[in-house]
């Protein structure tokens, strides 16, 4: 074996269960890939000119939270690891669609917590985070058309009529895709 299989192996849960260290793997993977893409960030911010004290220590309490929550998938906890990553990730994908509203492309962000939810968690929870993800652009989309909410970016209603239900319709076949999948390996894997 290559030193990065080894690693990897080491990542992973003890078990002999093939679903649950692939389901730990992939709540670790998304673990490291954010906790790389922050520390990109920072440094991009670096480079240009425009990182504050505030943001790294932010940027450094999540990089631990995503830590503990890759040692609570290695120790065998792999739905609360990945209830706890879907969570933060809704969190995360909310507090950047919000301020611009269904016109931002963020929006499509959804489908990583829809994805990992649907794949780690089962079927009917990609189901729950896809549910929750179109109330979200739903309500942003109304109150957008009902004027009770200004985004940054122009609102239009378009946003009600056409990205709203284009994104229900991503988001939920996001997670009957990838939730039918897993629930097909969790048949056939030993």
């Amino acid at each position: 074996m290559n030193w990065f299989q080894l690693t990897w192996e080491w990542l992973l849960p003890a078990t002999d269960d093939l679903l649950v260290r692939g389901q730990a793997g992939l709540v670790i993977a998304t673990c490291l890939g954010l906790i790389v893409t922050l520390f990109a960030l920072v440094l991009t911010w670096r480079i240009s000119g425009d990182l504050q004290t505030g943001t790294v220590i932010f940027h450094t309490i999540l990089a631990l939270f995503l830590v503990s929550i890759s040692l609570l998938a290695h120790a065998g906890s792999v739905s609360l690891a990945a209830w706890l990553l879907v969570l933060l990730l809704l969190l995360s994908v909310t507090s950047v669609v919000f301020p611009y509203g269904v016109a931002s492309a963020s929006a499509t962000g959804y489908l990583i917590p829809i994805a990992l939810a649907a794949s780690s968690l089962g079927l009917w929870s990609g189901f729950g985070i896809a549910g929750f993800s179109s109330v979200v652009i739903w309500l942003l989309a109304w109150g957008e058309r009902a004027g009770w909410y200004k985004p940054k970016l122009p609102p239009h209603s378009f946003h009600l009529t056409f990205n709203a239900p284009t994104l229900t319709t991503i988001f939920l076949l996001m997670a009957l895709i990838t939730g039918f999948w897993t629930h097909f390996l969790g048949q056939t894997l030993p």
